[in-house]
């Protein structure tokens, strides 16, 4: 899916914007606090339904106005259309896909998939387990069919389990949700492995250019004692889940341990070689989407060269422009645009005033 048109009104300091961007490599390029950061959040927003910035949107609303609009044009290889538009005021917001009543962010992660790469990948490897869930489950939604009812169905059950634990509740309700956890459970842990074992395939062909030949090996960990079943897990577990309060075992504490030469990437690598492990592993997500989907995702790259030097940033932009996908990248100058990104359409971006290139 690739955008065509895009309008964005009284988005943070951008007042208004109407321009037709190009079907690859998009560059914007301005100084720092110009509004580059925002046009890209303002795509973000059309594809996710949320800010990366924000929770409310109604805090984008440009400060001397009563509201903001975004909405695009889409268009797929198969030449299907799609309009989505966001409309916000300080209060509320309204997001639609097309002319139905009701969008759910399911709709638009469905329509309009997004990597995005941000100047804070280092979260991947530094922070807590739930970026890095959230880094797995984006590309298990988006290749593995199963996967998202089963979790919906999850979360439901483990809402009513937590519920019956605060409460304090008999045992035989707590457990009474045990098997719907379970069943549910066995196939978000099932999709889970088998889309790994896609991106450990994929991975070292994606990171050739950015990692060098470094051994780089992934341990899943589903959420319990691997060498119990989730089912033995929870019944183990009961009598800490009842002081605790919550369900402490299951697929909601998964995580991924990353490693080079056989050592945590997060304690091995710099801040600039984190960035570019972790744009390698969401480059590997986008080329398994095309390759077992047809799928083309958007790529948002924002601030690409920071804390990269020039032969890493050349290494980067060769693999994004090798996945030919549509992407959006911002830079501080066009002199840091690797040519690997040439010819590409540029905008330029001063004072949130966005100026096309030249007819």
């Amino acid at each position: 899916m690739r955008l065509e048109l895009l309008h964005i009104e009284n988005f943070r300091c951008i007042e208004r914007c109407d321009i037709d961007v190009s079907p690859g490599i998009n560059c914007i390029v301005g100084d720092n606090a110009s509004g580059k950061t925002s046009f890209l959040e303002a795509i973000y927003i059309l594809g996710r339904g949320e800010s990366f910035r924000q929770a409310r949107l109604g805090q984008a609303v440009r400060h001397d106005s009563e509201a903001l609009t975004v909405r695009t044009r889409l268009t797929d290889r198969q030449g299907s259309r799609h309009r989505i538009g966001c409309h916000a005021s300080r209060s509320m917001h309204r997001i639609k896909l097309d002319d139905q009543a009701e969008t759910r962010r399911f709709d638009l992660i469905n329509v309009l998939p997004l990597q995005h790469i941000d100047p804070n990948l280092h979260r991947l490897l530094e922070h807590g387990p739930k970026y890095r869930r959230h880094f797995l489950d984006w590309g298990v939604f988006h290749v593995e069919h199963a996967f998202f009812p089963a979790w919906r169905r999850y979360r439901r059950a483990l809402k009513q389990r937590n519920r019956a634990l605060r409460a304090r509740q008999p045992k035989h309700q707590v457990v009474a949700w045990d098997a719907e956890l379970v069943q549910q459970g066995e196939i978000i842990d099932a999709c889970r492995r088998q889309y790994l074992e896609h991106v450990k395939r994929r991975l070292p062909e994606t990171t050739r250019n950015l990692f060098g030949n470094q051994d780089i090996t992934f341990a899943y960990h589903p959420g319990w004692r691997g060498d119990r079943s989730f089912g033995n897990a929870l019944i183990d577990s009961l009598e800490q889940d009842l002081r605790a309060g919550f369900t402490q075992q299951g697929p909601h504490r998964a995580d991924i341990r990353i490693s080079i030469a056989a050592m945590n990437a997060r304690d091995w690598v710099s801040r600039g070689q984190q960035k570019l492990l972790t744009a390698g592993l969401l480059l590997a997500q986008a080329d398994i989407l095309q390759s077992t989907r047809g799928i083309e995702p958007v790529l948002l790259l924002d601030d690409m060269a920071a804390e990269l030097g020039a032969r890493y940033r050349d290494a980067l932009a060769a693999e994004v422009a090798r996945l030919g996908v549509q992407c959006f990248v911002t830079f501080l100058s066009a002199e840091l645009i690797p040519e690997t990104l040439r010819p590409a359409r540029m905008f330029h971006v001063e004072h949130g005033h966005i100026m096309p290139p030249p007819a």
